[in-house]
């Protein structure tokens, strides 16, 4: 049985290590404005949960935004509808390329190398 199942099942909950983190008020309010940026389309959903949704850490997410909520309480810093709003909008039409990814790491050969974008490419227009 893993430890998680062991410590659910004999009801002790392992306490996780916390680490203390010292900011400013404008430190605070950027970590604020950061973890509110809407994302396009329609601005339902902020950079933050989206990134948690993606890696699993919901509850993680909610718990840090709790925490830095009650952080800008305290601080008498605007919340909810007296913060300003930050939305992620094209404002132009992005430039876009395909581009070979290289997943071979440890293999130094010049057939698996890949590229990244803006490397030169040879004479005949091989890549």
């Amino acid at each position: 049985m893993s430890q998680k199942k062991s410590e659910k099942a004999s009801g002790v909950v392992k306490r996780q290590q916390t680490y203390d983190l010292n900011l400013t008020k404008l430190e605070l309010l950027h970590i604020r404005d950061l973890m509110g940026v809407l994302l396009p389309p329609e601005g339902e959903t902020t950079l933050s949960k989206s990134l948690a949704a993606a890696e699993g850490r919901e509850l993680i997410e909610s718990s840090l935004w709790r925490k830095v909520a009650d952080l800008c309480a305290s601080a008498n810093l605007p919340l909810g509808s007296e913060a300003p709003d930050y939305i992620v909008i094209p404002i132009s039409h992005p430039k876009m390329g395909v581009f070979q990814v290289n997943h071979e790491v440890n293999d130094s050969s010049e057939e698996s190398a890949g590229f990244l974008p803006g490397e030169e490419e040879d004479e005949e227009g091989e890549q």
